[in-house]
C-alpha cells in the first residue's frame, strides 16, 4: 500500500489507475480503485524482480543491494552479447517469471572470466528484463482497459522504478498506448518511511483509525 502510494509524494493521481510494483519482496499489476480498494491483474510466479536484479549482481560479485550497480555495469556492457530467455513472455496474462532468467545468468556467470564478459552479461541482463516488462504491461494495459474505460494512468513504484532505462521503456510505452506514466522520484522509490507515512496520511484525511487496542 505504501508503494502504491508513494507518487503522491509528488504528483497528483486521480483513481483509478494501473500499478506496477516492482521491488525486492513485489512485482505485481494492479489496479488501483481508491485507499484500500486494489484488484490484482498479475504476479511474479517465482522470484520479485528487485530479487533477480539483486541475485545477478551477486553473482556478477557485486555487493548487497547489487540492484543499482546492475544499471553501471550494463552501461559498459554490450546488451545483444547473451541471448537470456524470458519466461512466459508469450503466456500467462500480465503474470512474469524470473526465476528461469537467472538460472541462465547463474549458468554464464561460471564460464565467464573477464570484467568486459560481466559488463556485457549486466547489459543482456538489463536489456531482457525491459523487454518482458514493455511486453507485460502492454497486456495489463489491455486487462487494466476491461475494467477501467475512464482510466489511462500507469503508476511505476518500488525500488527497482529507481532504474533508469527501465523508466524510459516504460514511458516510451505509454506514449505508444496513451496511458500517462508516473514514477515516483528516484530518492522516494526505496523510502519506506516516506511512504508509508503517506498512506497515514490518507488514512488520516478519511478518519480511518485503528484502536490501538491490539
Amino acid at each position: 500500500e505504501g508503494h502504491a502510494l508513494s507518487p503522491k509524494l509528488n504528483s497528483e493521481i486521480n483513481y483509478p489507475y494501473l500499478l506496477l510494483l516492482i521491488s525486492g519482496g513485489h512485482t505485481q499489476f494492479l489496479s488501483v480503485k481508491g485507499l484500500g480498494k486494489y484488484k490484482r491483474l498479475g504476479t511474479t510466479i517465482d522470484d520479485a524482480l528487485g530479487e533477480a536484479f539483486d541475485k545477478t549482481a551477486k553473482l556478477l560479485g557485486i555487493e548487497f543491494p547489487g540492484g543499482p550497480q546492475i544499471e553501471v555495469y550494463a552501461k559498459k556492457g554490450d546488451p545483444n552479447k547473451y541471448e537470456l530467455p524470458k519466461p512466459i513472455i508469450n503466456k500467462g496474462g500480465c503474470n512474469v517469471s524470473f526465476a528461469g532468467l537467472k538460472t541462465a545468468v547463474l549458468k554464464i556467470t561460471k564460464q565467464i572470466k573477464t570484467d568486459e564478459e560481466k559488463y556485457d552479461l549486466a547489459a543482456s541482463f538489463q536489456k531482457t528484463i525491459e523487454e518482458i516488462l514493455y511486453k507485460k504491461s502492454k497486456v495489463a494495459f489491455e486487462e487494466f482497459k476491461k475494467i477501467n474505460n475512464n482510466g489511462n494512468t500507469f503508476v511505476v513504484a518500488g525500488g527497482v522504478a529507481a532504474n533508469k532505462k527501465i523508466r524510459e521503456v516504460l514511458k516510451k510505452l505509454c506514449e505508444e498506448e496513451n496511458f500517462e506514466a508516473i514514477f515516483p522520484p528516484i530518492n522516494l522509490c526505496g523510502d519506506n518511511a516516506a511512504m508509508i507515512a503517506m498512506v497515514g496520511l490518507e488514512k488520516f484525511k478519511l478518519n480511518q483509525f485503528d484502536n490501538l487496542d491490539f
